[in-house]
């Protein structure tokens, strides 16, 4: 008991040292509280919710920090910290960083980063093998908050009640699309695509796409979303890809369909037989035709 209170008094010292001017000691302050979540002395964090929930504050407090250095060093611990909290502080931290994406006054690759850390961080299941109880707990938090937020609107927990958030992935007004979210999609579906619910994988997917088909997307933009789709196809079933496939064929048939649409789904087309060959490949016949008509004698006069 007198190591916990030890550590525990530690703890809280170096978390008053969050708050001081001198951007050095908030530095130090945090080198800290890396080496003591680093520690098995601090494993009691995961009993002690108040505790855990407190030190999550001060590290998403020093997330928006003036000084890089600052925000470098809360993000490194953001790992070490994660796999201590108790599943409602984990899910809070996870609220709290989405709903930050959405801001229009911070730089939201700040909290895109730190959820991929997290993500990256948490128990995840092994190839072949049933999950821990400590992946499923992960994948819940994950599946409750992150998912419905990538893919979006969801309720405001910071606004005015009845109020809407944009979902991580829509088209920002101002800003556009958001390559960070797609990383942080990326990394969802790496860590837990195993466990995806097909209901999930549906909804990222469409997410996805939405990207891929719209004209205004950037090269940067359009570049992850196929290696999101990439990841996604992975992890879809086999009817699940049957219908992938004839969204892809109703697209190409669409009258409106534009010449960038049209190199959009030619690349997730390639994308996709490079990342599943084995599922996709049934179904490339159907799917030919609409690619070796773009590079024929008449469509390339046009060029």
């Amino acid at each position: 008991m007198a190591d916990r209170q030890a550590i525990q008094q530690n703890l809280n010292n170096q978390l008053s040292k969050l708050d001081d001017p001198d951007p050095d000691m908030r530095y130090m302050s945090l080198n800290d509280l890396l080496g003591i979540l680093s520690s098995p002395s601090s494993a009691y964090l995961a009993h002690d919710q108040f505790s855990a929930s407190r030190l999550a504050d001060g590290l998403l407090k020093a997330l928006d920090d003036q000084h890089g250095d600052v925000q470098n060093q809360a993000l490194k611990c953001l790992g070490p910290l994660v796999v201590r909290l108790p599943p409602e502080s984990l899910s809070s931290v996870l609220q709290k960083l989405s709903d930050l994406t959405a801001s229009q006054t911070i730089d939201t690759s700040v909290p895109n980063t730190a959820l991929r850390t997290i993500v990256m961080a948490l128990p995840r299941p092994q190839t072949g093998q049933l999950p821990t109880q400590e992946a499923s707990t992960a994948y819940a938090a994950v599946s409750n908050v992150l998912i419905p937020r990538l893919t979006g609107p969801t309720k405001s927990h910071s606004t005015r009640r009845g109020s809407v958030v944009k979902g991580m992935l829509e088209k920002d007004p101002s800003n556009g699309f958001s390559s960070d979210a797609i990383d942080v999609l990326i990394q969802v579906v790496t860590c837990f695509g195993p466990l995806l619910r097909e209901a999930e994988l549906t909804a990222l997917q469409k997410s996805v796409m939405s990207i891929i088909e719209n004209d205004t997307a950037g090269t940067v933009v359009t570049k992850r979303a196929l290696a999101a789709i990439s990841a996604i196809v992975l992890h879809l079933s086999d009817n699940q890809i049957s219908s992938f496939v004839n969204d892809l064929l109703n697209r190409f048939n669409s009258p409106q369909l534009s010449i960038v649409h049209r190199r959009h789904l030619i690349a997730t087309i390639g994308s996709i037989s490079r990342s599943a060959p084995a599922k996709f490949g049934p179904h490339l016949p159907m799917l030919a035709p609409y690619v070796f008509s773009a590079v024929g004698e008449d469509e390339l006069s046009q060029v």
